[in-house]
């Protein structure tokens, strides 16, 4: 994990939106370093393309890790050889956090929470199969209030070869609702001989905060949907706390969102072409949602199929 450093910041995974053209973007803005969308183990070593799709990275995304979830230790170890063998990411992370149903009903993701033993088995599974290529893991502080399973399953962690730490302060119950628990968050970071990264509403944070925070970096997840910009805003906080971020123009907004469209248009994403804009749609709504005038643009971006009909809606937009 060489290309840590002081304040790092990561663009979360998040399932439906980190794809290539979008952690492509982050980077260019300001993001020290980005995460894929996650994907089950199982998946991976079906071999299927369009899971294989999912997880192919540019060398400009770089440092860029692939995220796995699943609850058989061989089972991910198999799969974490297959994803470093073929796509050659700088770091693998396991998703320990996930509340979605179809993670928890498998017993992956935030299911694990309920028994640390198991994530400790599956991290030492993984990171033996691995030797050189780092492992990593993101999660939340525990299954509810009741049940908080942090510093003591992040120290598993930590012995069973995890070599960074991602902690989500909030509990599978809470999901993204609620206040992050930063003083757990930092409890954990000072409890831990690896490097920490402090997870939730954290650009809610005091400036001071967050120079005086033991964790050495930061990810950010829902705040970021849309809104690159934000990466060079907490840069800016972080440097002169007094600083007033500067708000992008929607001039710059509607760039950007047509920008992502030609990427995702490429020809690399299924179902997604020049023609056909139908399953980029909200994506690139989130460019534009806080631009000024957004609720008269919002009509014609649910109609919009092609990138001509995207730049011709975008240009009458700024014009106005």
């Amino acid at each position: 994990m060489n290309f840590l450093k002081k304040n790092f910041l990561f663009l979360a995974p998040m399932a439906g939106y980190t794809n290539g053209a979008c952690r492509k973007i982050f980077r260019e803005y300001g993001a020290d370093g980005v995460v894929s969308e996650f994907v089950y183990s199982r998946a991976v070593l079906s071999g299927a393309e369009r899971v294989l799709e999912k997880l192919r990275i540019e060398d400009c995304e770089r440092p860029v890790g692939i995220q796995i979830f699943g609850s058989d230790p061989s089972e991910m170890a198999e799969a974490a050889v297959a994803v470093k063998d073929l796509l050659h990411p700088d770091f693998i992370d396991i998703n320990f956090g996930c509340p979605a149903p179809n993670a928890v009903k498998s017993g992956a993701g935030s299911a694990l929470l309920k028994n640390p033993p198991q994530m400790a088995r599956i991290a030492r599974a993984m990171a033996d199969a691995l030797g050189d290529l780092p492992l990593t893991a993101k999660i939340r502080t525990g299954w509810s209030a009741d049940s908080i399973v942090l510093p003591d399953a992040a120290k598993m962690l930590q012995d069973s070869g995890v070599r960074m730490l991602t902690v989500h302060g909030r509990t599978k119950a809470q999901g993204y609702e609620g206040e992050a628990d930063w003083d757990l968050i930092e409890l954990t970071a000072r409890s831990l001989e690896i490097p920490v990264i402090g997870n939730g509403s954290v650009e809610k944070l005091s400036s001071e905060r967050l120079a005086e925070s033991p964790c050495l970096g930061f990810m950010i997840g829902r705040a970021a949907l849309g809104n690159p910009w934000i990466f060079s805003q907490m840069k800016s906080r972080l440097k002169n706390p007094g600083a007033v971020p500067e708000e992008p123009s929607a001039s710059e907004r509607a760039r950007l969102a047509l920008r992502y469209a030609e990427l995702v248009a490429s020809g690399n994403y299924s179902g997604i072409s020049s023609e056909n804009l139908t399953h980029a749609r909200s994506q690139i709504m989130r460019f534009l949602k806080n631009a000024e005038g957004f609720k008269r643009l919002r009509a014609g971006l649910k109609t919009v199929n092609s990138i001509d009909e995207l730049r011709k809606l975008l240009c009458e937009y700024v014009q106005q």
